[in-house]
């Protein structure tokens, strides 16, 4: 059941579908403990009784600095109200979603899932979260522009480092990506067939061996078509007991690639910085622990890469609802 959406001055959220343009960005792959990412994905899409189950296909995380010029609604009506852009800083896993026949899990499709999500837009911040139930939270996100440029990555956000009766939250680094044999941005080979990026994707960045798969059961999901689909956590706490939630909900939204101008890997080597603080466990959630003695988590990745296209981000539909 729904019902019609109140909208008054001040309180402005662009309707989906969204047409996005223009989104430069990068990323960097590093594999964290599976078992780890598992349970977060059980205590985040897997905690509800239902017999479709999300199952993390790779131990690989994606760490993806992306600037999206515009983001416009797709609505006729919206559509001629204007635009936004946005920087942003998220984390992007794999996972199959299936169901168990005869003990065994047979997947259906396979979906991105991003735990965590920074960004400096307001606009985009709301409208993600209340609609898909993107994780977003407000940052500011630093990232080069273009190939050449400094090889530099940062987020700062809102954060309380130690939780204590005293604490106070302040705008603290979240994520430092730098790289370490030379100070430059500097792109490798690349792609300019989409299919072809989608392949080394695969391959190289998530270490999915793409013959064993094509021989086994995933042969119908790990297509471009199937590959493009995010799945979502959407919740709203309960007004009168904080602990509970008013409404709860496991949806899905698929996206289409409307214009591919090109990807391909980076040269050199880089470091992932995760900076502990009590209220964004990230490191400890994805199993990439500190170094004895130290306090944050350096991480090398095995590949960055680098992409630009644009994109259309559809309506989504709810998997499961809480009643």
């Amino acid at each position: 059941m729904s019902f019609p959406f109140i909208r008054y001055g001040g309180n402005f959220v662009p309707r989906q579908p969204y047409n996005i343009e223009g989104v430069n960005g990068y990323g960097f792959a590093a594999n964290g403990d599976q078992e780890k990412i598992q349970a977060l994905v059980d205590k985040t899409l897997n905690f509800r009784k239902s017999d479709l189950v999300y199952r993390v296909i790779s131990p690989t995380v994606v760490f993806s600095f992306l600037k999206l010029n515009t983001l416009r609604s797709a609505e006729a009506e919206d559509a001629q109200k204007g635009a936004y852009s946005e920087t942003e800083f998220s984390v992007t896993i794999l996972l199959a979603a299936g169901k168990h026949v005869a003990g065994l899990f047979i997947p259906e499709r396979v979906v991105w899932y991003m735990p965590y999500l920074w960004l400096d837009s307001g606009t985009a911040m709301i409208s993600g979260r209340e609609i898909y139930g993107y994780p977003k939270q407000y940052g500011k996100v630093n990232m080069p522009l273009s190939d050449g440029d400094p090889a530099v990555f940062g987020v700062s956000t809102e954060v309380i480092t130690h939780f204590a009766p005293n604490a106070r939250s302040s705008i603290q680094p979240l994520i430092g990506v730098h790289r370490t044999d030379a100070a430059a941005l500097e792109y490798a080979n690349g792609f300019e067939a989409i299919e072809d990026a989608v392949e080394g994707f695969l391959s190289e960045v998530m270490h999915l061996n793409l013959a064993e798969l094509a021989a086994g059961t995933f042969i119908e999901v790990l297509t471009l078509h199937h590959l493009l689909s995010l799945v979502f956590l959407r919740q709203l706490p309960d007004i009168a007991d904080g602990s509970r939630a008013s409404y709860q909900s496991i949806a899905e939204a698929p996206f289409e690639v409307t214009q591919f101008r090109g990807a391909g890997f980076l040269s050199g080597q880089y470091a992932i910085d995760i900076n502990s603080h009590d209220s964004a466990p990230i490191a400890t959630e994805l199993g990439f622990e500190p170094a004895d003695g130290a306090q944050n988590a350096r991480i090398t990745p095995h590949l960055g890469f680098h992409l630009d296209f644009d994109f259309r981000l559809e309506a989504g539909s709810e998997i499961w609802v809480a009643r």
